[in-house]
């Protein structure tokens, strides 16, 4: 019967995969008994004790070094270079002749125009006189008076278009760099040098975002450029009357009180501006603070008692993070509001392999812990 063959092939097929089953049950569990045998894997980790310190809110920006006095001086009219009166990079004094294009077709119209001035003038005398003593006529003498003035209005015309020619310093300044020659022929609007004004007075620009509202005219700000420690003090002297509608930022200038004689114009320097009073208020490194979707944390040491061995273990903390970061401390602590108390211990360098109830080997808390700069 053909029912009894497939009868007897089902409960082979069953009895050789129960077989199979239990072989791998018994695979499985010797496993998990081996893996017991082998101590918990442990993560080596930087202690931080929590302190709390004086903060002074400030914002750390970007600002401009800027001339009170600058400006980019160039050729209104196309011409030849005949002289050129600066060398790169010097001084020149106000009014001083920088560059002369060729004016000699100029001076040799003005010459002829002064000629015709000269006896417009001659006539108009003559009218005059005529008209004194009787024997001329008004309409000669108006006619006379006109070809004067115009004539006056030609020479007048061609010293302006001399004058255009003629490049002076508007102010006594620095000169940039260039490679102006006698004989170069220049087009009109070409780029002649860049002036920096020789002033004591340096300012600083910068902006702040709109919800900065308490930086006003007179205010005090700080300046550090580089690594230097070296810090400037400036005052505000001006902000924008409105909000950059693109950046949502309000521009602000700032006054360096004193002369610092590194800080050149076009250098991007940081602007600490004060944001309120001292406060009290505990921080951390930013190596210790984690981010997921849930928001920040950071890992707890907890000392425990396992099977009657004292261990350390780790418990993720979230916590609220301030939004300012204080630059007299010269690193990047961060800042925590809540979450934290004074002298709690937390992982710092190595918290990035850690998950909630890890198994730790805490090093000794570092005292320089807080003098490393790390990013935020």
């Amino acid at each position: 019967m053909k029912w009894l063959s497939w009868l007897g092939v089902v409960v082979a097929c069953l009895g050789i995969a129960g077989a199979l089953g239990l072989y791998k049950y018994n695979e499985i569990q010797a496993a998990i008994e081996r893996g017991k045998a082998f101590p918990e894997p442990a993560e080596a980790v930087e202690v931080y004790v929590v302190k709390k310190v004086a903060r002074h809110p400030s914002l750390s920006v970007t600002g401009e070094v800027v001339a009170s006095q600058s400006a980019t001086l160039q050729n209104e009219l196309k011409g030849r270079i005949v002289k050129v009166g600066f060398a790169p990079g010097s001084q020149v004094r106000q009014g001083q002749i920088l560059l002369q294009l060729d004016i000699s077709q100029e001076q040799a119209q003005l010459a002829e125009s002064r000629a015709d001035q000269q006896i417009a003038k001659l006539a108009l005398d003559r009218s005059l006189r005529l008209v004194r003593s009787g024997a001329g006529s008004v309409e000669n003498r108006d006619r006379a008076r006109a070809q004067f003035d115009a004539a006056k209005a030609r020479v007048s015309a061609l010293y302006a278009l001399i004058e255009k020619k003629t490049l002076r310093a508007p102010f006594d300044a620095n000169t940039s760099l260039h490679q102006l020659e006698a004989g170069q022929f220049l087009a009109a609007g070409t780029e002649i040098v860049e002036l920096v004004g020789v002033s004591d007075k340096v300012w600083i620009d910068f902006a702040l975002p709109q919800e900065i509202t308490s930086v006003n005219v007179g205010s005090s700000v700080d300046i550090t450029f580089g690594d230097s420690l070296q810090k400037y003090s400036a005052s505000v002297i001006a902000r924008d009357a409105s909000v950059n509608v693109r950046s949502r930022n309000l521009g602000m200038r700032a006054q360096l009180n004193g002369d610092p004689v590194d800080l050149i114009p076009g250098m991007l320097v940081r602007v600490k501006v004060p944001l309120g009073q001292t406060i009290m208020a505990a921080v951390v490194p930013a190596t210790a603070v984690r981010r997921d979707a849930l928001g920040p944390s950071v890992y707890v040491l907890e000392n425990v008692v396992e099977n009657g061995e004292a261990k350390t273990r780790v418990r993720k903390r979230e916590i609220e993070l301030g939004e300012v970061v204080d630059a007299d401390l010269q690193d990047d602590l961060v800042v925590v509001r809540s979450g934290l108390e004074e002298g709690e211990e937390i992982a710092g360098i190595g918290a990035f392999k850690l998950r909630d109830g890890s198994l730790v080997i805490p090093s000794a808390p570092n005292p320089k812990a807080a003098e490393r700069t790390v990013g935020r």
